[in-house]
């Protein structure tokens, strides 16, 4: 069912609905200040975290062959990559730029938290509304989740469990958080992902009980029998395997740019999950393998940063 607006149309296909936009003639490129609030993946932020993404997954880049893809002029392009090399995400070549992290290396902390902050509060925000009074929280050490733990106290968890030394520095410091538990888990500390990993700390989160666990992810890749969770480094695997082991429900809390992306460690299959928290930022066939799940899909609706209920149903 389709139904229609002057500038946008609601798509309701199976146990997911989504609203897309058809662009006028004059591009976004042309007029940025025209459409960069009806448009929001044109703004510049935005564009830059893809190009980011889509320079890492492939390794490098030409100017031409980004202006091409993402719908803008070489000018722009240039202006983007200048932006990107300043604050250390990409490495500029005459012509072009290349990732400053192998393909198969998860970039540094500091640099992630860069990266698609704004996506990140948003999906965070929505993934808080799943924290019922009272529940044992677990969260994982990823920079997408280091937003959900300063809205804790405003859900009233009863305890809260991470190897995030980042995520226990940052409740500790919280108002109100004092009336939240919490239970940290050591082991290795590992400066790349500013948090603890590896068999001691899974060990530790195997021995402990939790009603809910949110996880991110660097790697959302297709496998013979289905989508999986993967991860470039085989200690962090592992202990978002024994986080997720540990509560009955599991919620994926993830961006659109990690469909594809590289990945090596298998953490978890998709229909492990019982929700899953992401951005509207997808192909029609990222949006099928979603629905497939099982989960409870979240999406972000398409001009705000609330999760569009009418869209969150998947196959209970």
């Amino acid at each position: 069912m389709m139904v229609k607006g002057p500038f946008s149309t609601h798509v309701f296909r199976g146990n997911v609905s989504f609203m897309s936009h058809t662009a006028p003639s004059d591009g976004p490129d042309k007029y940025p200040e025209k459409y960069s609030d009806k448009y929001p993946e044109k703004r510049p932020e935005k564009r830059r975290e893809q190009i980011v993404a889509y320079v890492t997954r492939h390794g490098s880049a030409r100017v031409e062959e980004l202006a091409q893809h993402f719908d803008v002029s070489q000018m722009t392009v240039h202006r983007d990559l200048d932006s990107l090399a300043s604050d250390n995400l990409l490495e500029r070549f005459r012509g072009g730029a290349r990732s400053v992290s192998p393909s198969m290396s998860e970039l540094g902390v500091g640099q992630r938290r860069q990266l698609h902050r704004s996506t990140k509060a948003q999906l965070c925000a929505a993934a808080a509304g799943l924290i019922e009074d009272g529940q044992v929280v677990a969260v994982d050490d990823s920079t997408t989740l280091e937003q959900l733990v300063p809205l804790l106290p405003d859900v009233r968890p009863a305890a809260l469990i991470t190897h995030s030394l980042a995520a226990m520095s940052n409740h500790r410091q919280r108002t109100g958080a004092g009336d939240i538990r919490l239970i940290g888990c050591g082991g290795q500390y590992v400066a790349e992902t500013d948090s603890f990993l590896g068999a001691t700390t899974a060990g530790q989160l195997r021995r402990l009980s939790a009603d809910i666990t949110f996880v991110s992810t660097t790697s959302l890749r297709a496998t013979p029998t289905g989508t999986a969770l993967f991860h470039p480094d085989t200690e962090a695997a592992e202990t978002k395997r024994a986080l997720l082991d540990i509560a009955p429900v599991k919620v994926l809390v993830v961006d659109s740019t990690k469909f594809g992306a590289p990945g090596l460690f298998k953490v978890a299959d998709l229909h492990d999950f019982t929700h899953i928290v992401v951005d509207n930022d997808l192909t029609a066939d990222q949006r099928a393998t979603l629905a497939s799940s099982g989960a409870h899909v979240h999406m972000l609706g398409e001009n705000s940063g609330e999760s569009d209920h009418r869209s969150v149903k998947g196959a209970s």
